[in-house]
């Protein structure tokens, strides 16, 4: 019989029958809904027999847990899509968040439901969903931005929270997607704060080298004046000369991009913000040539670079 993920994986694979019985289970389910999902209807509507689903499934909750199994690959892509080693761990939530409530967004309340008890079922050391959320935590440990601690532990914590706001947020008939997102946002941040996110001042500089500012030769620089140095990192990064660069860039106009964005890397040079400097310089380059050819795709390195240290700032 066919119990779990790997099961229906290789049913998928190996047999055709059991193929027939899934899609039809999951065209019951999307259809009619998981409380109309009987054996009688899969067995009509996939030209099976009783019997040949139940010498694959012991009854109807297990056919609907490997349905569940099924609607769970897409939610592990999703993770893998949005998730960016150089930015933090809360924008990584954030865009995971808000790409998996999206996609529940298109599963009918049932089909979230069998999600959830699915995900419950699995033992934590092998659930990959907390396994993959688990290696995120270990990263952001390892630059600081949470405490160590047990990372499965905390990935059950995050997850059920999300999956149960979400649920809730579907429920809500009149939820806007902005107003969903917003309250995805601030529970991710309620409950990274009751893991004990750190914010002390330590590793707020460690958290900075991590993402490859080279804060001790800036503050070398500025004589070890911390406070004059994040000054000068914000003032940087709202700097007007960027909207003049970009506006210039915009206008094919190569002798005035040249001018902001030469300015700009010997800023970006003097904070140590290298992940900056490195594709201002290749912008400056392309300019000086009076070229625009790659000009774009560099202004766009930059923006993305200066994107993961505005995020801490």
């Amino acid at each position: 019989m066919y119990e779990n993920g790997e099961d229906s994986k290789q049913m998928l694979i190996e047999d055709s029958i059991g193929r027939k019985i899934l899609d039809a289970a999951i065209e019951i389910i999307n259809e009619e809904g998981y409380e109309n999902l009987t054996i009688r209807k899969v067995a009509k509507m996939s030209g099976c027999s009783n019997s040949a689903i139940y010498m694959r499934f012991e009854d109807k909750d297990a056919l609907a847990r490997a349905v569940a199994a099924l609607y769970a690959k897409p939610f592990l892509r999703l993770m893998d899509d949005n998730y960016k080693e150089e930015d933090s761990f809360i924008q990584n939530m954030n865009r995971i968040a808000k790409a998996e409530y999206d996609r529940i967004q298109e599963m009918d309340s049932e089909s979230v439901h069998l999600q959830m008890v699915y995900r419950g079922s699995l033992p934590q050391n092998e659930n990959p969903f907390l396994l993959r959320l688990a290696g995120y935590l270990e990263n952001a440990a390892a630059t600081g931005e949470i405490r160590t601690g047990d990372y499965l532990e905390m990935a059950y914590v995050l997850a059920g929270s999300f999956w149960g706001v979400a649920y809730m947020l579907k429920s809500d008939q009149n939820m806007e997607q902005e107003m969903a997102y917003r309250i995805l946002d601030t529970q991710n941040r309620m409950m990274l704060h009751g893991l004990e996110i750190e914010h002390n001042e330590n590793n707020f500089w460690n958290i900075l080298r991590s993402k490859g500012v080279d804060v001790d030769k800036a503050l070398e620089r500025m004589k070890g004046n911390k406070d004059a140095y994040k000054s000068f990192l914000v003032e940087f990064f709202d700097d007007p000369d960027f909207a003049a660069l970009r506006e210039s860039l915009g206008e094919n106009n190569t002798s005035d991009a040249f001018e902001y964005a030469h300015g700009l890397k010997g800023m970006a040079a003097n904070l140590g913000l290298d992940a900056v400097y490195q594709p201002l310089s290749k912008l400056v380059e392309i300019l000086r040539q009076g070229s625009m050819e790659g000009a774009m795709d560099a202004y766009k390195q930059v923006c993305d670079a200066c994107k993961v240290v505005t995020a801490l700032l």
